[in-house]
């Protein structure tokens, strides 16, 4: 029988927690601060407090490498990486799932040694197109970004002296910086419908244009800053 790992003890990582429980798969989670311990254990879940340093032969004594799955789901990329660094050094057969911020981050992952790297922000922009394509599309938006307070949707006029004027959509790459997805763009010039990027059309960036993204609203600010 599979068993699951956790790292972390976030949003994230507690749905994970949860649906591994609903499936009756044994779950067990590890965090690097008292606060998410407390906080694991409130909610019934095995817990236990580790050092990123740590070298990780308890998992080898106590589970089957072999059956078992790994999600590094800590809220910091760096040390998400870290975390797979250390662990795929240790096992050469763990299956291990990271998360990550962005894209950018998602291949560092892959790189640090991750059988799937996972960008959050991506994944809800995905979620949010699939919807949007659907019926009932204002109650499932308000499920998607009001109850996850952390992540805002946002549209921006792209002005004649932008950056992006005459970029390909798909080549643009700045935003990636920011942690920010681009979701959707608008033609207004032509009063063209709103076109998901996730749809693999491409498009001529001009002024005029209405950028749809999603991020953290900090981000969200800079890229505006930096798109001008």
């Amino acid at each position: 029988m599979k068993s699951v790992v956790v790292f972390g003890y976030n949003e994230y990582a507690k749905e994970i927690a949860l649906n591994f429980t609903l499936a009756q798969t044994p779950v067990m989670i590890y965090v690097i601060d008292e606060k998410s311990l407390k906080e694991a254990k409130a909610d019934s879940f095995e817990a236990a407090l580790v050092e990123l340093d740590d070298d990780w032969l308890e998992i080898g004594e106590k589970f089957d490498i072999k059956q078992l799955i790994c999600f590094c789901a800590l809220d910091d990329d760096a040390q998400n990486v870290f975390l797979t660094i250390s662990l795929r050094a240790e096992y050469e057969e763990l299956f291990i799932i990271s998360l990550a911020t962005s894209k950018v981050s998602a291949d560092k992952l892959h790189l640090a040694g991750a059988n799937k790297a996972v960008a959050k922000l991506e994944t809800t922009a995905n979620a949010i197109v699939e919807c949007l394509e659907k019926p009932a599309v204002v109650e499932v938006m308000h499920e998607i970004l009001y109850h996850n307070k952390e992540l805002k949707l946002a549209e921006y006029t792209v002005n004649s002296e932008s950056v992006l004027v005459n970029q390909q959509l798909h080549d643009i790459t700045l935003h990636e910086s920011f942690d920010i997805i681009i979701l959707a763009i608008a033609d207004k010039r032509i009063e063209a419908e709103f076109t998901f990027t996730s749809a693999g059309y491409n498009h001529t960036v001009k002024a005029g244009d209405v950028l749809v993204v999603i991020g953290r609203e900090k981000d969200l600010e800079n890229f505006e800053k930096a798109i001008i």
